[in-house]
C-alpha cells in the first residue's frame, strides 16, 4: 500500500509538472510563431482544425480506457487493441481525407485542400501511439508520459519554428500539428 501512496504522489507531480511544462511551453511556441507568421497562416489551421476536432473524439473508442481500467490484460488483447487503433486511425485519416474537399468548398478556400489531407495523417501516428500510453498509464509510469508529451511538443515546436523561419508560412503550422 506504501508503494501505492508513493507512486500515487510521484504520478500526480510528474503529471502537474508535465502540464506546467505544457502551459508555458505551448505559450512560448504561440509567441514565437506569432512573430513569425501571419494571422491568416493561423486562421486556415483553425478552419481545419474545426472539423477535424470533431473527427477526434471518435480517435480511439474508449478502448484506451478499457485497457487501463481491466483488472488483466493480455499481451494477445494489447496487441489487438493496438490494430484496433490502427484501423479506427486509418479510417479516419481516410475519412478526413475524403472529406477535405468539402472543407475547402465550404470556406471557398482551396489551400485547405491540402491542409486537411495533411493534418488527416495524424489520426493514423496518434493512434499508433494510444496503446503504448496506456500501457505505460496502468504500469502507473506518469513521469515517462510526461517526458514523453514534454519533449514531444519541444519537437513539433522546434520544427514549427524552424518551418516558420524558412519561409513555409501555414505548413509550419501544420507541421507542428502532425508531429505532435
Amino acid at each position: 500500500m506504501k508503494d501505492l501512496k508513493e507512486r500515487t504522489i510521484r504520478g500526480g507531480y510528474a503529471r502537474g509538472s508535465a502540464l506546467a511544462a505544457n502551459f508555458l511551453l505551448r505559450v512560448g511556441a504561440l509567441m514565437v510563431l506569432a512573430r513569425l507568421l501571419e494571422p491568416k497562416d493561423f486562421g486556415l489551421i483553425g478552419m481545419v482544425t474545426a472539423f477535424t476536432g470533431v473527427l477526434s473524439l471518435f480517435r480511439d473508442f474508449g478502448l484506451s480506457t478499457a485497457a487501463i481500467q481491466r483488472a488483466t490484460v493480455t499481451e494477445e488483447q494489447t496487441s489487438t487493441l493496438f490494430w484496433i487503433n490502427m484501423l479506427a486511425g486509418a479510417i479516419l485519416t481516410i475519412i478526413t481525407v475524403s472529406l477535405a474537399p468539402i472543407v475547402s468548398t465550404f470556406y471557398r478556400e482551396p489551400r485547405l485542400f491540402w491542409i486537411t489531407s495533411v493534418v488527416s495523417v495524424s489520426f493514423l501516428l496518434n493512434a499508433a501511439g494510444v496503446q503504448h500510453s496506456a500501457v505505460l498509464q496502468r504500469q502507473m509510469r506518469f513521469t515517462a508520459l510526461a517526458i514523453v508529451d514534454i519533449v514531444s511538443l519541444i519537437v513539433s515546436t522546434v520544427i514549427a519554428i524552424g518551418a516558420a523561419k524558412a519561409g513555409y508560412r501555414y505548413w509550419a503550422l501544420v507541421a507542428m500539428t502532425v508531429s505532435l
